[in-house]
């Protein structure tokens, strides 16, 4: 047994060199036949925000917290999202009515666009450095060449 725990390591099957990992499609899309007509354009925006901000995020290891998040939110939280909606009875969502007051589509679309927020406080978030680099090197554009007492124009 000791020789058979120290023996060689087998190494894991990888990708052939040079070949980029591919980014994972999302599970769901806009034209999902689960999604009511209305909650279209939410899924589609919420998607594009995804891959915006996936592909912000991918090649920079300090921004792992937020790729983290959009890939969970991507992979596990929309598709379980529509899933649990799709799975209700078209029967049975009046009763979502009785009880809150408002569709099932109508509480899906709520779901849909607070995770937009999410998302747009996010990209707003990663954004920030660019607008701040951006800002001050119109400072120091306006410094150097704005002045008009620089004796050297």
């Amino acid at each position: 047994m000791a020789g058979w725990l120290s023996g060689p390591i087998e190494p894991l099957p990888t990708a052939p060199a040079g070949t980029p990992a591919a980014p994972s499609a999302p599970a769901i899309s806009a034209d999902d036949p689960r999604l009511p007509e209305a909650s279209r354009p939410l899924v589609a925006r919420l998607l594009a925000l995804i891959a915006e901000i996936d592909a912000r995020t991918r090649d920079d290891t300090l921004m792992i917290s937020a790729a983290t998040e959009v890939r969970q939110m991507r992979d596990d939280h929309l598709p379980r999202l529509i899933e649990s909606y799709a799975e209700i009875p078209a029967s049975h969502r009046a009763e979502i009515f009785r009880q809150t007051g408002r569709s099932a589509s109508y509480n899906l679309n709520q779901g849909f666009e607070r995770m937009i927020a999410r998302l747009e406080a996010l990209s707003r978030s990663l954004a920030q450095e660019d607008l701040d680099s951006f800002a001050d090197n119109l400072r120091f554009i306006e410094n150097r060449y704005g002045k008009g007492d620089d004796p050297l124009r």
